[in-house]
């Protein structure tokens, strides 16, 4: 009963509360661009937007662990393992200046796309390679002006709660722009709407873990696939800890398989 409550209310809540924010994110970008180019302000505006979300159920929690990993004035590329939606809302709880990379798709989701716009954050178009080159060149440009990068290296939602394979496109960048990569391991965000009988969970607990970053030197002068392998394994690593679950479950499959 909890969860068809909060269900109700959250989507109720959203549906009033939505549009509203995002007209004054637009209202703010008009009157701030012009002394805030780099939108700090819009940002800042959508970490508000994202975090008010979580605060609706007196029963949901977020835990950030390795906030101290995060440096001040230093660019990442950072590097998250993608369970739904949601994860692009619990993401602003890694404090740090970072524009997203995201799919072109998500820019047609009403609200969403039109917050990533206001942004200016950089779309790409999959299995492109054109869009793909053209992916770096934005996401080197705000590198370079000491704005993060934030991706999601599977590429797209996991299917079974687990950390899938990672593409290269993120340690391309990060090798070429001789920047620091930031692994992060979320959980919480696909259990939040999955296997509740097609409610939301008012009770659930959301975790984001933030590990060391590992440094430019080392970025610049590893292979992109090693480094690649070396990412995928740190957040698996962390993520096998978090939901243990997930990963039994497939080994019950396999074994009831064989």
């Amino acid at each position: 009963m909890l969860n068809v409550i909060f269900t109700i209310f959250f989507v109720a809540y959203f549906l009033i509360s939505a549009p509203i924010l995002v007209a004054i994110s637009a209202l703010l970008f008009v009157l701030c661009y012009p002394f805030d180019p780099q939108r700090k302000v819009q940002h800042h505006f959508s970490t508000f937007i994202s975090m008010q979300y979580f605060v609706l159920s007196p029963f949901a929690k977020v835990i950030v662990k390795g906030t101290e990993n995060v440096k001040n004035n230093t660019p990442y590329v950072i590097c998250s393992n993608h369970q739904s939606m949601l994860d692009i809302v619990l993401l602003y709880n890694v404090k740090t200046y970072f524009r997203w990379v995201s799919k072109k798709e998500i820019y047609r989701t009403p609200l969403v796309g039109q917050l990533l716009l206001l942004h200016g954050d950089v779309t790409i178009k999959r299995g492109n390679t054109k869009s793909t080159k053209k992916m770096i060149q934005d996401c080197s440009g705000y590198l370079q002006k000491g704005i993060s990068i934030m991706m999601f290296p599977e590429g797209t939602r996991s299917k079974n709660g687990q950390v899938g394979r990672f593409k290269e496109g993120a340690f391309i960048l990060a090798k070429l722009n001789k920047v620091s990569i930031l692994p992060v391991a979320i959980d919480g965000t696909r259990q939040f709407s999955n296997g509740n009988g097609g409610w939301l969970n008012a009770r659930q607990l959301f975790q984001i873990t933030i590990m060391p970053a590992i440094p430019a030197e080392e970025v610049a002068s590893t292979d992109v696939r090693v480094m690649q392998e070396k990412v995928h394994d740190i957040i698996l690593e962390k993520h096998k800890k978090t939901t243990p679950s997930a990963y039994r479950q497939h080994s019950n499959t396999d074994r009831n398989k064989n």
